[in-house]
């Protein structure tokens, strides 16, 4: 299979995956809004070891971002570090998706992506969950159509809220509790906000297919998911390079 270099530009953290589904060698960077193309370059040379793959070379790369400010920037620095042009997922862009929602241009790149990574997967119905800077739930039908989703404040957004809103309470590490009921103020934040969040996952999913009536695949991503995954009552599947795997087969629709 040809290696490529697949790029997810969140809002807290940019993910860069060098290789293919069969394997990524994954790379995480803070995303900053006002960085440059050339200090990104700099980065990439520094950091990314391109060495397992230089017998094939790299085939080329694709770019998905929700951070319109450094799309750009992002874009020119991987042209520059492969020595050809990088696509970037959005208008005018083969994905093989039908999108039926009220503004098909209002879905992120990045729920494009995991959307098709799901489906690719099974080829049958399913829901995809990415708990990254907010939580979103996805919806995929047979036919590769994107039915609409959910959007809800992600954990650490509502960890933020809750320490900044707040005089008397303090930040926590985002581990699973040993109870439900907590025994002090640091437990039951931890209580709150994991199981809190497990549950209303678990809900939200429950509805989801109660109002499509469709017989779906479960699929959690991103960067808690792997943390609240083995705590959902549903059948799900942890996926951590989801939305890598959507964005190469979108590169090879447009290869």
């Amino acid at each position: 299979m040809k290696k490529i270099i697949a790029i997810d530009v969140g809002n807290s953290e940019t993910t860069v995956g060098v290789g293919n589904s069969n394997e990524w060698i994954g790379y995480r960077f803070t995303t900053r809004k006002t960085i440059t193309s050339d200090e990104l370059l700099m980065m990439f040379k520094t950091i990314i070891d391109i060495e397992p793959i230089k017998e094939n070379k790299v085939d080329g790369a694709i770019i998905c971002s929700v951070v319109p400010q450094i799309t750009n920037s992002v874009a020119l620095a991987t042209s520059k570090f492969i020595s050809k042009e990088a696509i970037v997922v959005g208008p005018g862009i083969k994905t093989g998706l039908k999108v039926n929602i009220d503004n098909p241009k209002e879905l992120g790149p990045d729920r494009i992506a995991n959307s098709i990574g799901g489906y690719m997967k099974v080829k049958s119905p399913v829901i995809v969950v990415d708990l990254g800077t907010a939580t979103t739930f996805d919806l995929v039908n047979e036919k590769k159509e994107y039915l609409g989703g959910a959007i809800a404040p992600g954990i650490k957004i509502s960890l933020d809220a809750l320490t900044s809103k707040t005089s008397s309470l303090k930040s926590v590490e985002l581990e699973t509790p040993k109870n439900v009921v907590g025994k002090n103020t640091y437990e039951a934040i931890q209580s709150g906000l994991i199981l809190g969040h497990t549950s209303m996952i678990d809900s939200m999913i429950e509805k989801i297919i109660l109002e499509s009536g469709l017989k779906t695949k479960i699929f959690i991503t991103g960067g808690l998911g792997k943390v609240i995954q083995p705590l959902l009552n549903l059948k799900s599947q942890y996926e951590e390079n989801l939305t890598l795997d959507g964005l190469e087969e979108i590169y090879k629709l447009n290869n």
